[in-house]
């Protein structure tokens, strides 16, 4: 399934849905390289489920709103190959309108898109009720999504504690885990070391590189442990 270079752009609607709307296989593949990134390509991911989940014409708008949102938020490169800065300002109010005129799958992408570019805006703050109430959700994707992006927001308000706490969560294998553990010990680590608590960040990268040695973010962990970037494989 060559679905990586699926855009929104290069076909028709319901080929997209068709395209990507397997998010199992998807994920499968691409997630775990992305995942760190948090932004554009798990975008698109969670635009799937929402284009897979609504089939009818009363959604149509909402589903309007969202893509040219998702635009805004992470523009495709253009003709010279560059890509454009995002245009988070432009990208808020349509994000807000897609949520209060959407329902089920997409009313919930438009909410945690609001949330990610109220963060990306520097308004941490607003993001935190919107990421707490999505960590409830009843798709477990999204709702771990919105763990970790919780967890970024809640680092931003001065309470890296219990973002550490959250992504530890995220972290401890379970068993069809929704985020790909490797991904969630990097991020664990990674906050722990801006922390200055040094023990525990290796103890995560440490963690990572003995559960998942081919990781492609084992490599980032030995650069910060100071190990040979071949080390352990």
């Amino acid at each position: 399934m060559a679905t990586a270079k699926l855009t929104k752009k290069s076909m028709a609607q319901d080929e997209f849905i068709e395209g990507v709307f397997d998010l199992g296989e998807w994920l499968e593949v691409h997630w775990r390289r992305v995942a760190v990134g948090l932004g554009a390509f798990i975008g698109v991911v969670l635009l799937g489920i929402a284009w897979g989940s609504m089939r009818d014409g009363a959604a149509e708008e909402a589903n309007r709103l969202l893509g040219v949102g998702i635009d805004a938020f992470a523009p495709s490169p253009g003709a010279d190959g560059q890509t454009p800065a995002p245009r988070y300002a432009e990208a808020l109010p349509l994000f807000e309108q897609a949520a209060a005129t959407g329902s089920g799958r997409i009313k919930d992408v438009a909410q945690l898109f609001r949330a990610r570019t109220l963060l990306a805006l520097g308004r941490a703050g607003d993001a935190v009720p919107l990421f707490e109430g999505m960590t409830k959700n009843g798709h477990e994707g999204l709702a771990a999504e919105a763990k970790v992006s919780l967890a970024e927001a809640l680092e931003a308000t001065g309470n890296p504690d219990r973002a550490a706490t959250l992504l530890q969560e995220v972290a401890t294998p379970t068993k069809g885990a929704s985020y790909p553990t490797d991904a969630a010990l990097l991020l664990l680590g990674n906050l722990r070391d801006r922390q200055g608590k040094k023990d525990d960040a290796k103890r995560a990268y440490d963690d990572l590189i003995a559960k998942f040695p081919q990781s492609p973010f084992a490599a980032e962990a030995r650069e910060k442990l100071g190990a040979p970037a071949g080390a352990g494989r």
